[in-house]
C-alpha cells in the first residue's frame, strides 16, 4: 500500500511540474524545450531577409509575442522559396491568436535566428499547395477535404 501511495504522489508531482513548465517555463528557457514552450531566443539575429529554406528541419522554433516572448516547436515547410508553418486545430490552439494580434515573430532553425512577420494564409490555391507540401513532408493524407481546421501561417521578412 505504501508503494502505491508513493507512486501516486510521484506521478502527481510529475504532472504538476509539467503543468508549471508549460505555463511558466517560457520565462526560463532559451527557446522551447521539446513540447514545452520557452522564452526569448538568445543569440545574434541573421540579417539575411531571404534565406534558403529548402531542406529546412522537420521541427523548427517559433518565437512570438516580442514584448513577453513565447517560443514553441512547430513544423515548417518551404514552398516557392517562402517559409510556412501549420497549426493543427488552429482555432482552439493558444498561440495562433497571440501571433495574429502582434505579427512580429522570430524563427530559429539550423542555429540561426531570423526576424519574420507572421500572417495567416487564407483559403485558396496557395493554401492548398502548402498543405500538399506539408502532407508530403510529414506523411499525412492531404486528399481529404480541407475543412479549415489547420491554420497555415506565412513567415515573411520584416
Amino acid at each position: 500500500m505504501k508503494i502505491l501511495r508513493w507512486a501516486g504522489l510521484a506521478l502527481a508531482a510529475v504532472v504538476v511540474v509539467i503543468l508549471l513548465l508549460d505555463t511558466f517555463g517560457g520565462k526560463f528557457f532559451d527557446g522551447p524545450l521539446g513540447p514545452i514552450p520557452g522564452g526569448a531566443f538568445v543569440g545574434q539575429v541573421n540579417a539575411d531577409t531571404n534565406p534558403d529554406w529548402t531542406g529546412i528541419e522537420d521541427v523548427i522554433e517559433l518565437e512570438i509575442r516580442p514584448d513577453e516572448p513565447w517560443s514553441l516547436s512547430v513544423w515548417g515547410a518551404e514552398v516557392d522559396g517562402e517559409l510556412y508553418v501549420p497549426s493543427g486545430s488552429g482555432a482552439s490552439r493558444r498561440w495562433p491568436p497571440v501571433a495574429l494580434a502582434d505579427p512580429r515573430a522570430r524563427v530559429r532553425t539550423g542555429g540561426q535566428i531570423y526576424e519574420r512577420t507572421i500572417a495567416k494564409v487564407e483559403p485558396g490555391p496557395l493554401r492548398t499547395k502548402v498543405l500538399g507540401t506539408l502532407a508530403q513532408k510529414y506523411g499525412f493524407d492531404a486528399s481529404e477535404e480541407d475543412d479549415g481546421s489547420v491554420w497555415i501561417f506565412h513567415l515573411a521578412p520584416r
